[in-house]
């Protein structure tokens, strides 16, 4: 290269290469600014995913705890589902075993240091305590002593079960009830006629001595008179018979799928006769074989609730007023009184000299000592009354504010419709003076050895619908006229469901002598104890 260039050249080589020094410096002061912020970002995470991490431990042990709380409801439920009276014990129960205490324990009032036993749930470092929380008004839980547990308003008892886990707890109150009468819009012991409303003497006694047992335990048929489930015929809520029903056509049976419908014959629960091919909608939750529920025998239990003012012996009528009612009884000075409903809720009428049972012919001619209990009118509190004999329906009954009736006789609950102009046999008659047209009746009936019926329901015009908003429990279908859907003597039948009685009852209502206890209710108790 000749020198001249070369002189030229090399200034601006030195100028470029000087420029290139000067780059590379930027180079690094970029690349350690990056470096800087990449590692101020490295540590922002790191420092989120750290102030994170307290908060996941403390959301998984609320689920574990959550958790361990459920589990002690399960053990629970599992031994009482083992023992029905495993709550009557209180804290007299075994350990789980395996050297662990028995986590069942009396209420804790939440102050001092924890007295209860504690389990570990296996493979898990949760645990989980059980607390028997006392009836209202009661301290403990007795052994033996139903009342210190036994809400008496709706037959309800409740635990507490508490679950713990890295230091967080949490609770779950559990309230059980019995699998009762009340949560059927339609209950029946034997699905066929009560021997009462046989049409003789001699087939009443044969009835009593052949019918009273169930189809699947071999009823003879042909001598029993049996009451079937036909087609327009509608179940509007959940349903349980002791026995097997008789179906023809396609009846239908419940209002969604939430309503229980069982049979306790086995399967397929149901039978047909006479060609009548069965084909029933089960729109509710069918089961067959199910826990037969048996009837208490008597009612007399309530005959002890009742507080004295509201005890009677005799004929009795009560016309109901709000909360409020006007009785008429010839033991009462004056024989007319109008009083408060009882405190309690309970109304009991016992038998003086009676000596008479139910009259297929019904003239209403009954000895004023038997404890026929004429009823009508409107309540605006719970309220249960009770029969030794009959209560006879003589108006409408209807709720208000939502409260609840029960109607409790040891024998039947009637509807009251007189009849004249009987001829040489009992179907030839007319209605008389004092018929009802269209009746409606608010009330949770429990008819113990006998049937919810109309009198008189095989002659006589049409009466109209019969609307029962509430639950039907009876030991015998009992007939309320004989024209099914369509006109004919009697009612055609209007029976709803009350779905209040899922989780509420009638002061003092009766439940089956026999029955598993289920959870009604399940919720979470905050603060935890």
């Amino acid at each position: 290269m000749p020198k001249n260039l070369m002189s030229k050249v090399s200034p601006i080589f030195v100028k470029l290469r000087g420029r290139a020094r000067e780059e590379r410096g930027m180079a690094v002061v970029v690349a350690i600014s990056m470096m800087t912020v990449s590692l101020l970002v490295t540590l922002s995470a790191f420092g989120a995913v750290w102030g994170d991490l307290p908060l996941a431990r403390g959301d998984q042990d609320r689920k574990q705890a959550y958790s361990a709380a459920e589990a002690g409801i399960s053990y629970y439920s599992y031994h009482l589902d083992q023992d029905n009276t495993y709550w009557l014990k209180c804290t007299n129960v075994p350990g789980p075993g395996g050297g662990q205490p028995n986590p069942v324990n009396q209420a804790w009032n939440g102050s001092g240091s924890d007295p209860r036993s504690w389990r570990t749930i296996p493979g898990s470092s949760a645990e989980y305590t059980i607390e028997l929380l006392p009836a209202p008004g009661k301290s403990s839980c007795v052994q033996n002593d139903e009342s210190s547990m036994l809400d008496p308003s709706n037959g309800t008892f409740k635990i507490r079960a508490t679950g713990r886990a890295g230091g967080t707890k949490r609770s779950i109150v559990a309230t059980y009830k019995r699998k009762g009468f009340l949560d059927y819009l339609y209950f029946t012991d034997y699905e066929t006629l009560d021997p009462y409303a046989y049409h003789s003497a001699s087939d009443q006694a044969n009835a009593a001595a052949e019918c009273i047992v169930y189809h699947y335990q071999g009823r003879d048929d042909d001598d029993c008179t049996e009451i079937r489930f036909i087609s327009g015929d509608e179940v509007a809520g959940p349903l349980h018979t002791n026995d097997s029903m008789l179906v023809c056509g396609d009846p239908s049976f419940g209002r969604t799928s939430a309503d229980a419908i069982e049979s306790s014959g086995p399967n397929p629960g149901y039978w047909e006769r006479g060609g009548c091919d069965a084909d029933p909608n089960f729109v509710g939750d069918f089961e067959y074989g199910s826990q037969v529920l048996p009837l208490p025998l008597s009612n007399t239990s309530l005959s002890t609730v009742a507080l004295p003012a509201y005890r009677y012996t005799g004929t009795t009528t009560i016309v109901l007023n709000g909360s409020s009612m006007t009785v008429t009884n010839n033991n009462l000075s004056p024989n007319t009184q109008t009083v408060a409903l009882p405190s309690n809720g309970v109304i009991y009428v016992s038998n003086g000299t009676c000596g008479q049972s139910y009259k297929r012919k019904q003239q209403y001619s009954d000895p004023t000592g038997c404890a026929n209990v004429y009823v009508s009118g409107t309540y605006s509190q719970d309220l249960t009354i009770g029969s030794q004999n009959d209560i006879i329906i003589r108006g409408n009954v209807t709720a208000t504010n939502g409260a609840l009736l029960g109607l409790i006789p040891n024998n039947f609950a009637r509807i009251y419709h007189p009849v004249a102009n009987w001829a040489n046999n009992d179907t030839d008659c007319t209605n008389a003076s004092g018929t009802m047209q269209n009746v409606r009746v608010d009330a949770a009936i429990l008819a113990l050895n006998h049937s919810f019926i109309v009198d008189n329901w095989y002659c006589g015009a049409d009466l109209g619908t019969l609307t029962v908003n509430g639950a039907i429990a009876q030991k015998f279908r009992g007939p309320v006229g004989t024209g099914g859907d369509t006109s004919g003597s009697g009612y055609i039948k209007d029976y709803n469901y009350t779905d209040d009685l899922q989780h509420r009852d009638p002061p003092s209502f009766l439940s089956p002598t026999q029955s598993s206890w289920t959870i009604r209710r399940f919720v979470e108790q905050s603060p935890a104890r």
